[in-house]
């Protein structure tokens, strides 16, 4: 910058020497200095920043299906519990009525069934010219076994609920009320997971 400076400088010089040589006595002579070293401002471009939307909330948390649940109505079939038509499949989570065929603390081999009670079961019993005895009505159209997989010595009742809570290894060998100690016998079970997480034995008068 301070070459080209000297050089404009110069050139001014020289234009100054030479009006001099060709004027008279009165001629005035002035330099002018050109400032070459100012820029003109850049104009700088921020990009615009968007805001990354917000994370979608966690879903809620699913139910945990526990000792009492069997006693709500499936709103598919009116049966209690989660009902008795949930495919050919395993069985997904939620609660079952059905026939232990064979037990233990890591599997249980499960007849599916449906438990009505109250106006469901007058309906059920009537559709199929039958009739209700002590308010609760059973039907088992599908005979298939399922395997169904157990989370250890599980949290279990006996067909004598007001016993209280026993494990599964312990109803095993006495399932309550007047039941024999072979199978099958029927019993709600509570799926969680994939997998039986407490295990209820039904009272059957």
């Amino acid at each position: 910058m301070g070459t080209r400076r000297a050089a404009f400088t110069g050139v001014i010089g020289a234009i100054a020497l030479s009006l001099a040589s060709c004027g008279g006595a009165g001629t005035v002579t002035s330099t002018v200095t050109a400032d070459v070293s100012a820029t003109p401002a850049s104009a700088s471009a921020t990009p615009a920043t968007t805001s990354a939307a917000p994370p979608p909330p966690p879903p809620p948390p699913a139910h945990v299906y526990v000792f009492g649940d069997e006693w709500t109505t499936s709103p598919e079939s009116q049966a209690q519990g989660s009902g008795c038509t949930p495919g050919a499949t395993s069985l997904p989570d939620g609660v079952w009525f059905g026939y232990v065929k064979s037990w233990s603390t890591s599997q249980i081999a499960f007849d599916l069934a449906c438990w009505w009670s109250g106006s469901g079961a007058i309906a059920t019993a009537a559709a199929r010219g039958d009739e209700v005895n002590n308010d609760y009505y059973v039907t088992n159209d599908n005979t298939t076994i399922r395997l169904v997989t157990v989370a250890g010595d599980i949290p279990a009742k006996k067909a004598g609920w007001e016993d209280g809570v026993f494990t599964l290894s312990q109803v095993i060998a006495d399932p309550g009320g007047s039941l024999p100690t072979n199978a099958p016998y029927p019993a709600w079970i509570y799926v969680n997971g994939g997998v039986v997480t407490e295990l209820a034995v039904q009272y059957v008068p």
